[in-house]
């Protein structure tokens, strides 16, 4: 197979620090995993190509197994249009043997997302999901069995699916919250998972997890995981769309574990091989070998392109056009928009104040899932860069609320957070030099306390210095104010019921049509218009 010098060079390097073990199968073990598809159904390799490499390697070794590692069903059209139908569709034809969820698994509902698992003909894993009176409502493993070695694959979902989600999809009609994730006791749950398959025979084991190697909460992270738990002898991961071959971390034990992650939208598949000669390899693969002339499954492609017709009459509908990129994200799929100010951010929030005519809008950076590229705007590419339908309300907000829940929204800088705020009406400066002082809570919910100086400085509503004792009207969707997406607070906040929600691509709708269909070039520039100036 065709690799990149860099690739080639990261492959060795695994071999290299692969690890040895007793137990060796008669023929090589390959496992492929894919993780944050977010609907990617044809991006890059697509899965009509990942069908056809899984082929492929059938017929290297008939131990051929199909993993997905979270966030499949949500990130696009064909999810929201379908709640999640379409890609478990296309996931059972493909052929998947394991999936786990990921925080946006639960975007449509935990009932939702449950009716879906019954679906899935894999099911989905995880061993630190739990319902009411904390009764697990996943397998927290599945052994599948290759000649005489056993494989144990456990799932992990991250415990910030509490707050990355819906955090009202976690809760029942009292409010009180009835679903968890394990949260401080995620090392103890996993643990004994991995201790329950040994006990079962397994020869290796795989943590199957959506955690990320950097994510909000470090003791959520991939590697803290690995550091805290002994028996695991490699972790796929996903949530942090990292592009990772090969990341030894130490375990309990001080015994290196391969973690690997490949990235998102299906630009690389995954692969971890267990092989004969007792060594564990990890890899990715960026193409798929062409096949009697073709890098694509045939059966898959009609599948995809049947399901594509049929929303074609409601995607295809031009709306706009715009002569410059609005872009969320790099060539690299890294978030922009997430640790800076993004002209597509200034343009949604601008439809949202126009729509709602209020003092301020604001949307999340987690909330701008895509790019605006130049060229006609289509239905399709407005409901992909927002794919959730989220409702946009009026909110009246304390000053003083907003100024915290700016500090808290830059508490990662010079990192990345989905919680930043992007604005319109207001603009502030951040220093990113002085410690963020805000206080979380165990689940990583803001407390609302600032327990130093304040990063945010010189914040301005429309021209003027922010006054902390007013209230202001604010434009934003339900998620992230009153829903407390991304761990936001926003406490003091009334719903104003004289404005009638309308959906947040519809907003934008609304703008392109009042703009006549053409964005203008105050948007060109892709930051500095002085809405977030970070110092």
């Amino acid at each position: 197979m065709k690799k990149s010098k860099l690739m080639t060079a990261l492959f060795a390097a695994v071999l290299f620090s692969a690890s040895v073990f007793a137990a060796k199968p008669d023929k090589d073990i390959v496992i492929l995993y894919t993780n944050d598809v977010h609907c990617g159904i044809d991006d890059n390799i697509g899965y009509a190509g990942l069908s056809l490499y899984k082929q492929e390697m059938l017929e290297t070794t008939p131990y051929v197994t199909l993993v997905d590692a979270g966030d499949a069903i949500q990130g696009a059209t064909i999810g929201m249009l379908s709640k999640g139908g379409y890609i478990i569709t296309l996931m059972n034809q493909v052929g998947y043997d394991i999936a786990i969820p990921g925080n946006h698994e639960f975007d449509y509902g935990v009932e939702h997302f449950i009716e879906l698992s019954k679906k899935l003909n894999c099911g989905y894993l995880s061993c630190n999901f739990t319902g009411k009176n904390g009764k697990f409502l996943l397998p927290a493993w599945k052994i599948i069995t290759y000649g005489n070695t056993k494989v144990a694959y456990i799932g992990v979902t991250t415990p910030e699916s509490l707050i990355s989600s819906n955090p009202m999809n976690f809760l029942d009609k009292k409010g009180k919250q009835i679903y968890d994730f394990g949260g401080e006791r995620l090392y103890e749950l996993t643990q004994k998972a991995i201790d329950d398959v040994k006990k079962q025979g397994a020869d290796y084991v795989i943590l199957v997890a959506h955690l990320g190697e950097k994510c909000n909460m470090e003791e959520f992270s991939s590697i803290n995981l690995i550091a805290n738990t002994s028996g695991a002898d490699a972790l796929i991961d996903g949530h942090s769309h990292q592009v990772t071959p090969n990341l030894l971390v130490k375990n309990k034990d001080g015994k290196e574990i391969p973690v690997t992650q490949s990235g998102t939208k299906l630009k690389y598949i995954g692969k971890v091989v267990l092989s004969k000669d007792g060594n564990i390899y990890t890899d990715l693969t960026a193409e798929v070998p062409p096949k009697k002339g073709s890098s694509k499954d045939e059966k898959i492609e009609a599948s995809i392109n049947q399901i594509k017709a049929e929303l074609s009459s409601t995607l295809d509908k031009k709306y706009g056009h715009c002569d410059f990129d609005m872009d969320a994200l790099d060539e690299n799929n890294k978030w922009y928009v997430r640790n800076r100010e993004r002209n597509i951010a200034n343009f949604i929030t601008d439809a949202f104040k126009n729509a709602m005519k209020t003092d301020i809008a604001i949307i999340n950076g987690g909330g701008i899932r895509a790019n605006f590229k130049a060229g006609d705007i289509t239905f399709n590419d407005i409901l992909t860069v927002q794919p959730f339908n989220n409702k946009l309300y009026v909110y009246q907000i304390p000053g003083q609320t907003l100024l915290d829940e700016l500090e808290f929204g830059v508490r990662k800088l010079p990192g990345m957070s989905g919680g930043i705020m992007h604005t319109a009406g207001l603009t502030y400066k951040v220093n990113s030099s002085i410690p963020s002082s805000v206080q979380t809570d165990g689940k990583g919910f803001f407390t609302g306390e600032v327990n130093g100086e304040y990063r945010v400085h010189d914040v301005l509503v429309n021209g003027e210095p922010l006054n902390v004792k007013k209230n202001y009207t604010v434009a934003s969707i339900s998620f992230f104010i009153s829903d407390h997406g991304d761990g936001h607070l926003f406490k003091d906040v009334k719903t104003l019921s004289s404005q009638k929600p309308i959906t947040d691509y519809e907003a934008v709708c609304n703008y392109l049509d009042i703009l006549k269909g053409k964005v203008p070039e105050t948007y060109r520039k892709p930051e500095g218009q002085g809405r977030l100036i970070i110092e």
